[in-house]
């Protein structure tokens, strides 16, 4: 009975690690910002960013903590480091600010 106890156990806590990791896959909306834009990662790896009226479509790697994104037209891909808080999304920028989103 101990062994199959610790067995469903095992299990469990297998399901529920796996199952935290969270992903950028969806709409993304800057906040803490005067300006309004998103960003859009599919499953795909195809992306866009969106400000205003005009829209830039990329396509991006993830390895969980680093984000390359190639945009339209760009030959060289720009690197952002970025994790969780919670469920706020931290990219962090160039200038090595954190810009913070929240999934729409």
């Amino acid at each position: 009975m101990k062994k199959y106890f610790l067995g469903i156990t095992l299990i469990l806590l297998l399901i529920l690690t796996t199952g935290c990791k969270k992903s950028i896959v969806g709409k993304w909306r800057a906040i803490e910002t005067n300006n309004e834009y998103h960003y859009i990662f599919n499953k795909d790896k195809t992306c866009s960013y969106e400000m205003l009226v005009a829209r830039l479509d990329c396509t991006y790697e993830d390895d969980g903590e680093k984000l390359t994104i190639l945009y339209k037209g760009n030959k060289t891909p720009k690197t952002f480091y970025y994790h969780f808080d919670g469920s706020t999304l931290i990219i962090k920028d160039d200038a090595g600010r954190d810009n913070k989103f929240i999934k729409e």
